[in-house]
């Protein structure tokens, strides 16, 4: 039996049968052994060539990035689009991508492809006993050069302040709902973080977590200075951190500029002597400004984009895979007809998954019922499309049982159900197209059903009300976080940080439990094995559309793309430019 003390990696399997991916399984359970001793470079293990167009839909995109030659050359300016300017600048409750992603680094990082766990800024991870945990931190990493840090070093100190600010312990003390935490799932049953030493970090637990280590490999969980509270979050002038780029214009509504840290711990990075993001809010412009030459990168591409930019560019790189980003529809049990598992189930049931994902993103998205197909615990796609309501062979019959249990609930043709999405409703994403579909859907099977859609025009305006559970439908999409448990935890745990529908289940919370503190590889896969089945038969919190296909495509003279590719480098685009640089053919 294998343990997770001793246990460096729970092993790679093939995620995606009959794709062509391969080992992509998540990595690493957890509590997990030593780290070696120096910072990792990425992984090169990449295909070369274009993504088939024939790529059988849900099951996934094979792993596609090309390495591109030739001579490397310093410097220069790297440039991409966004659709506005970052507005929540607070790494600790931000919704998603903030200023962070480039100026902050995370403790530790994650193969992209494979999840195993990489050395960063810490060097080294132990179990001292099942609820103390040692860290050991790369001695000499300089912050930026600015006021109030002036390039001093960064410490044990910063280190186990991030960790107690991560997990929600500063809540009352910022005077910020301990909610708005939404990655204390994170460091789940932190009960302290403290320097022993400059370089050492001790860090007791309330209990045993298998994730632990896990969790500080999330994109969402970069360090900051330990200033940083004093400051305030409101200027992106007046943050410095550790990373690889350092602030040097912001303006709101039109562009983001960063320059190159020349102090950062990394050796040889970055390439790029500055970095500019142009706000573009039309998905139209931003796909124009790429072929044109004008930006160096574009992500989030679906199957029509992806075509017409390798026709007006063939010399551009396409970089794809099977994404750790699940979209989904997720009820509040709040309103009173959600609060009924046969309502749940009856609309999990009339959903066309494969008319909804095929819609927006054609070939390339995988089926996912409730753990990421990237975890080596998940049903694969192929699995998860053989379960009623996912399979579209049996949608008609399927469909015919959802009305009964609709019927059976005291909703007859969804009669007395009304109820509103929200959803972001920005140029070129998903959530649009899938929100309509889903109400044209739920019509046609539940004619008396009322379905209302509630736009927000972007993240920071949507941020508020699913924070606080004030909906009763959201539509949006989730990166999971590197370790199943973590996921589940914090998506449907009561109170779990991002449990945003409140759902609540004393059988789920306790499967949670076991699982979280079991370190042993194969006793907690079992669990999670229970928990897919039990997540559709008895609990059915959300209805899971489907994991999305991740597509760049990077201009023909950058280089390095294929050493951040994967699953697990969440936002790796925006993330990881770090790590890209030019070449000369």
């Amino acid at each position: 039996m294998s343990n997770m003390f001793t246990q460096r990696a729970l092993g790679r399997r093939t995620m995606l049968q009959g794709a062509g991916i391969g080992a992509l399984g998540l990595a690493g359970a957890a509590l997990i052994g030593c780290g070696s001793s120096a910072p990792a470079g990425g992984s090169s293990a990449s295909n070369s060539g274009g993504v088939p167009v024939n790529t059988p839909k849900g099951t996934g995109l094979p792993m596609t990035s090309p390495v591109v030659k030739g001579t490397k050359k310093p410097g220069g300016t790297f440039t991409a689009h966004t659709t506005s300017t970052y507005t929540q600048h607070d790494p600790g409750t931000a919704l998603a991508t903030n200023i962070w992603h480039m100026i902050g680094e995370k403790g530790l990082e994650p193969d992209p492809q494979t999840g195993k766990i990489r050395p960063h800024v810490m060097t080294s991870w132990e179990v001292a006993d099942p609820t103390t945990l040692v860290f050991k931190i790369q001695p000499g990493i300089k912050t930026h050069n600015m006021a109030p840090w002036n390039g001093r070093e960064f410490t044990a100190e910063d280190v186990a302040w991030n960790l107690e600010r991560i997990g929600g312990l500063y809540a009352d003390r910022l005077k910020i709902p301990l909610s708005q935490f939404q990655r204390a799932s994170m460091v789940a049953n932190l009960v302290k973080a403290q320097a022993t030493d400059p370089t050492t970090v001790k860090v007791t637990l309330s209990k045993p977590n298998s994730s632990f280590f896990n969790g500080l490999m999330d994109t969402r969980v970069p360090f900051a200075p330990k200033e940083m509270d004093d400051i305030g979050w409101a200027d992106p002038l007046k943050m410095g951190g550790i990373g690889p780029f350092q602030v040097s214009g912001w303006v709101k509504d039109q562009k983001m500029t960063y320059k190159k840290h020349p102090a950062y711990f990394r050796k040889d990075e970055p390439s790029f002597d500055n970095v500019e993001w142009t706000i573009i809010p039309d998905r139209a412009s931003a796909v124009a400004a790429f072929i044109s030459g004008q930006t160096n990168a574009i992500s989030g591409l679906n199957q029509l984009e992806t075509d017409q930019i390798k026709k007006s560019k063939p010399d551009a790189n396409l970089n794809a895979w099977i994404d750790s980003n699940w979209h989904h529809m997720r009820f509040s049990v709040e309103y009173a007809p959600f609060k009924d598992f046969r309502v749940r189930r009856a609309m999990f049931l009339a959903v066309d998954y494969a008319s909804i994902m095929d819609g927006f993103f054609g070939n390339g998205w995988g089926y996912q019922a409730s753990l990421s197909p990237g975890f080596p615990e998940a049903w694969s796609p192929d699995k998860v499309k053989d379960q009623a309501g996912y399979n579209p062979a049996t949608k008609a019959a399927d469909r015919a049982e959802a009305q009964k249990m609709m019927t059976a609930a005291g909703f007859p043709a969804g009669k007395g159900i009304d109820f509103s999405i929200i959803y972001i409703n920005t140029s070129g994403s998903a959530y649009p197209e899938n929100v309509q579909r889903f109400q044209a859907q739920m019509k046609e099977v539940f004619p008396e059903m009322k379905v209302g859609l509630k736009p927000y025009a972007d993240s920071a305006s949507f941020n508020g009300p699913q924070n606080s559970g004030q909906f009763e439908m959201v539509n949006y999409v989730i990166t999971a976080a590197p370790d199943a448990v973590i996921d589940m935890q914090s998506q449907y745990y009561t109170g779990g940080s991002r449990n945003y529908g409140h759902f609540s289940d004393k059988g789920l919370d306790a499967l949670i439990d076991k699982a979280q503190v079991e370190l042993n590889v194969e006793a907690r896969s079992k669990m999670l094995e229970e928990f897919q089945t039990r997540y559709l038969s008895e609990w059915m919190p959300n209805m899971i559309l489907g994991a999305q296909p991740a597509r760049v495509m990077t201009q023909g003279n950058i280089a390095g793309f294929d050493t951040i590719a994967g699953t697990w480098y969440g936002y790796s685009a925006n993330t990881k430019i770090c790590r890209l640089f030019y070449v000369e053919k």
